[in-house]
């Protein structure tokens, strides 16, 4: 996890995949790659690996993991299931230097920074993986922390601090789920013209 020193009365927690770049079809790929290559499935198997995946989409990978494996009856050892995540780390770090942020992303984080809004990413990624990839893109100054793994654990640590509000920008059903069992408030991001919206929604209520 990284800190930095922050302050404001709202703090806004962004997800990454999905929410500040476009990169759910390239996962949710890559996420099959991997499990037919460790657990050897093939074809006939691929939409319910699919299925698995988009369903638990925005969730830490492992639980990810034990949804498919429950799905087609695979009971696998805590070695495979390694090997499994960094086979899916390889290909997601070699094909996330294609895919770029939303537009409005970096317009966006620099205003609500600059007008004193508390800002945080969190993201299922594992943390050394998320911590790298935000440093890469060099957005990793815009937040306050960035914490890659238990999203519901760390909203829930948030209460904690002297925010008035705490609002959780997200992409999936997950996502929602975690807000909910944080307590805090939601926001759906389905592409660039929900961060513009979210901009502007946070601008009228300042």
């Amino acid at each position: 996890m990284t800190n930095i020193k922050g302050n404001g009365k709202t703090a806004l927690v962004f997800d990454f995949d999905g929410t500040l770049i476009d990169s759910k079809q390239l996962k949710e790929e890559n996420y099959v790659k991997a499990f037919h290559a460790v657990f050897g499935t093939d074809d006939k198997t691929r939409e319910i690996v699919y299925e698995s995946c988009r369903k638990t989409a925005g969730a830490n990978r492992f639980i990810q993991l034990e949804d498919t494996l429950n799905k087609l009856k695979i009971t696998a050892k805590d070695g495979e299931k390694e090997k499994w995540s960094r086979t899916y780390s390889n290909l997601n770090k070699k094909a996330l230097f294609k895919i770029e942020e939303f537009p409005s992303v970096r317009k966006v984080l620099t205003e609500l920074s600059r007008r004193g809004f508390a800002m945080y990413a969190a993201s299922g990624i594992l943390d050394d993986e998320f911590n790298r990839e935000l440093a890469r893109r060099k957005l990793n100054s815009f937040f306050n922390e960035i914490h890659g793994g238990d999203k519901v654990g760390f909203l829930k640590s948030l209460k904690n601090k002297d925010f008035k509000r705490i609002i959780f920008a997200g992409d999936t059903k997950y996502d929602r789920e975690a807000a909910l069992k944080a307590g805090v408030e939601f926001f759906l991001i389905n592409g660039d013209e929900d961060i513009q919206k979210l901009y502007n929604l946070l601008l009228r209520h300042q």
